[in-house]
């Protein structure tokens, strides 16, 4: 009885949530309650264009979508319906994703044979990077040949920028359709990565501290970050926010927050460079007896500061690396400080896959 009770108060709630949405017209007939479904969840259809006269049945490629979702999902993410209720919305394509790849191969004429597997698609909003704010989508995809052999992996990346007022369902059509272009692309160059990725692709769990040596003390950098690999890039950009904590023979600084932007570049198949630049925000803490005077504003710590660094971070490396740096400062806060400051930097990092 109690059960009864309280489906007839939810379907009573759920009737006035959608009594705004009833016109006048509506009177002379007979209201339905709507399915629970369609309040907790809701689904945009994206359109892929697509020449009506290709039959992507013709691809000499055939595509398997072995992705967790269905074959025409790209991705489930949070909306609000009726500005206030959140829902689930599906992200559902008009045609399954591997016939759109499929037409991709025929259009441009694609003469190689065998299977290209789906394995991976993530849509996620990216706000590390300055440079790079907004969405990403991350894929993985494998290519075997017609005797079943695996030829090539691909770790996807892709950011496609957006029009000015452009709707959704049209920009994820057309992110979709970027991705299905450029695995056409390297297909057609052979663009073939014969090392596949040995692990489960997802996001690794990357953290790491910058141990740095002045000619007066020295600092702590630290980070985490969960990142999806960049190993087949040649340059990259990510962005991450660091704790950081400065000691010298009269004073010590704590940062929390500044988000180090940094730009990799792979010089060899062990060795990546790394060139980075933040902004620091924090507070000071004096030795005593060396001050005369203190102004309240010499509280707070304002840094700005580059490095450059050499590091060992072997394609797809598993575990500890390390690397080694030059680290240049400038101190806006306090003024009781030097300005400028040098140091020399090593770094200790994990990378669990």
């Amino acid at each position: 009885m109690k059960i009864s009770n309280l489906r007839n108060q939810i379907y009573f709630i759920l009737f006035f949530l959608s009594i705004g949405g009833i016109q006048d017209s509506f009177a002379g007939e007979r209201f339905k309650i709507p399915p629970l479904e369609a309040f907790i969840s809701d689904t945009l259809q994206i359109v892929v264009p697509q020449d009506s006269s290709i039959n992507p049945e013709n691809s000499t490629i055939k595509v398997l979508d072995s992705r967790d979702l269905d074959e025409t999902l790209i991705g489930i993410r949070q909306t609000k319906k009726m500005r206030y209720i959140p829902v689930d919305q599906y992200l559902d394509l008009d045609q399954p994703l591997a016939e759109i790849f499929q037409s991709q191969f025929v259009q441009d004429s694609i003469d190689l044979t065998g299977t290209l597997h789906l394995s991976k698609l993530i849509l996620w909003s990216d706000y590390s990077s300055i440079k790079q704010k907004g969405l990403c989508l991350s894929a993985y995809t494998t290519f075997y040949d017609n005797q079943d052999q695996p030829v090539s992996d691909w770790i996807w990346e892709l950011r496609v920028k957006r029009e000015k007022k452009e709707a959704d369902s049209l920009y994820l059509g057309r992110v979709v359709q970027e991705f299905a272009r450029e695995q056409a692309r390297v297909l057609a160059q052979r663009d073939f990565n014969t090392d596949f990725y040995p692990y489960l692709f997802r996001r690794q769990l990357i953290t790491w501290s910058e141990f740095i040596f002045f000619e007066d003390g020295y600092a702590i950098n630290a980070h985490f970050r969960l990142d999806f690999p960049p190993d087949q890039e040649s340059k990259w950009m990510r962005g991450s926010p660091g704790l950081f904590y400065r000691r010298s023979d009269i004073h010590e600084s704590i940062a929390i927050g500044g988000k180090d932007q940094q730009w990799f570049q792979r010089l060899s198949p062990k060795w990546v460079s790394q060139v980075s630049g933040t902004y620091r925000f924090g507070f000071n803490n004096f030795e005593r007896g060396h001050f005369k005077h203190l102004d309240y504003y010499n509280l707070f710590y304002l840094n700005l500061s580059a490095q450059a660094s050499l590091e060992y971070r072997p394609v797809y490396h598993k575990g500890i690396y390390g690397g080694f740096g030059l680290y240049a400062g400038y101190n806006i806060l306090p003024e009781v400080i030097p300005k400028t400051e040098l140091g020399f930097l090593v770094r200790v990092g994990l990378i669990l896959p």
